[in-house]
């Protein structure tokens, strides 16, 4: 039973998780250990800022194929400077482009090895040959450098004459396990759409919706099942790689497993107005963008592209480049979208793209296989600036697309719209 001792008095210091900071003072005898508290000190009042502003990449850290000359055989990548915040709250630093080894290389008598430095030091995990989807990360580390000199009071004690300990950084590549992998079509053109997916997690799709009152926090699916057994809680997935064996690197995509900035959802209910999910909305939206800025050859995508042979789902909103129509049919510029139940396009001024992507980011995606209707936008700035130019200063051609979800944004409006750039309102 609590007494009135148990019971926190008003403006009575509360000790229990406060950060204990060694106290200086003239004609104290200081010890390494003294020393060593009060960076421990620094640390966690650092890491506490850190987790405020939430895990993710802050900036920079995109990963590309290495396109340097005379490399060692194998899949090089390149990772840019950048900054991201761990789940410890630990912020991960890369000063300067970085070039980086992914080959795995294995031997026949032993198992399989990591050429990424000390990787082990994390959690424990195999390397394996043939097809599969690996999760590039980084991560903290740790490394001794100088010596000190020192009084000779401790001579048994090496480790203490360091000089500096450097708080450094590792990648690591994971590899999904048999079972994570289980249902994914390797032959399949739509391979990289549907793995990403499964890395944003069932809680972007609306069906999510029907258990909302089970009070279950949404996660990202495939990431979570990955921190189940190697993905530790100070590293940040960079980038989702397909390996088809050894050496050869198929694709790269960045926004599978990277998310900007964000608080873990706790509950579902609260979740519906915190961050995390818009944050899983630009990593849709821009992972689809990514995919088809790979896939254009290029300032148009490949007649062979279309939404549902490359992509199960699309982003609520995103923009595709298109070819230049020679008559008013639109057949090039809709071709993204055979087979699918579409409208448009239809005109929509430039003042309302921006918060028509913005808006996006909170809708489910567009399931391609599942006849949803679609919206189809042409930017008539763009399309006068198109009409208007000559051949050399033309811009590129793109269409808008969003969900049939979404409320239709092409309606006409008096003194905004422009003749031949306009459409008439639609009856509701």
């Amino acid at each position: 039973m609590a007494t009135l001792d148990d019971i926190l008095q008003l403006q009575q210091p509360l000790k229990d998780g406060g950060i204990r900071n060694v106290n200086f003072f003239n004609g104290r005898l200081l010890t390494s250990k003294d020393l060593t508290r009060e960076q421990e000190a620094r640390r966690q009042s650092e890491a506490r800022i850190g987790a405020l502003l939430g895990e993710g990449v802050a900036r920079g850290l995109e990963v590309t194929r290495d396109p340097t000359p005379g490399l060692p055989a194998g899949a090089t990548v390149r990772i840019a400077a950048g900054l991201a915040v761990n789940r410890l709250g630990q912020t991960l630093c890369l000063a300067d482009d970085t070039s980086v080894v992914v080959t795995r290389q294995f031997d026949a008598g032993s198992t399989s090895a990591c050429l990424f430095g000390a990787c082990d030091k994390l959690v424990g995990g195999t390397y394996v040959a043939g097809a599969g989807l690996y999760v590039l990360t980084i991560a903290p580390s740790s490394v001794s450098e100088g010596k000190a000199p020192t009084n000779g009071l401790d001579p048994g004690n090496v480790r203490c004459s360091t000089d500096i300990t450097i708080d450094a950084l590792q990648f690591r590549l994971l590899a999904l396990t048999a079972q994570m992998q289980t249902g994914l079509d390797f032959a399949s053109p739509a391979l990289r759409n549907v793995a990403a997916y499964a890395c944003f997690g069932a809680g972007v799709q609306a069906s999510w919706f029907s258990t909302l009152m089970n009070d279950t926090a949404r996660g990202d699916d495939l990431l979570d099942q990955l921190r189940a057994i190697r993905l530790g809680d100070a590293e940040v997935p960079l980038a989702l790689l397909y390996f088809t064996g050894a050496s050869t690197l198929e694709f790269i995509d960045l926004w599978a497993v990277r998310r900007p900035l964000h608080q873990r959802e706790t509950e579902a209910l609260g979740g519906l107005v915190e961050g995390r999910r818009l944050a899983v909305g630009q990593a849709m939206y821009r992972q689809f963008q990514a995919q088809v800025a790979d896939l254009a050859q290029p300032l148009v995508l490949p007649d062979a592209v279309t939404a549902q042979a490359a992509f199960r789902y699309l982003p609520p909103v995103g923009v595709i480049p298109v070819a230049e129509e020679t008559d008013a049919t639109d057949a090039r510029a809709t071709h993204f979208f055979e087979g699918m139940t579409y409208r448009g396009p239809a005109f929509i001024n430039a003042a309302r793209v921006e918060s028509l992507v913005r808006e996006g980011l909170a809708y489910p995606p567009i399931d391609t296989q599942s006849g949803e209707f679609v919206w189809l936008y042409r930017v008539q700035e763009n399309r006068r600036a198109i009409d208007n130019a000559t051949t050399p200063a033309r811009p590129r051609s793109y269409i808008v697309f969003s969900s049939g979800h979404m409320p239709y944004r092409a309606d006409a409006q008096l003194d905004v719209a422009r003749w031949n750039y306009s459409n008439f309102a639609l009856m509701r």
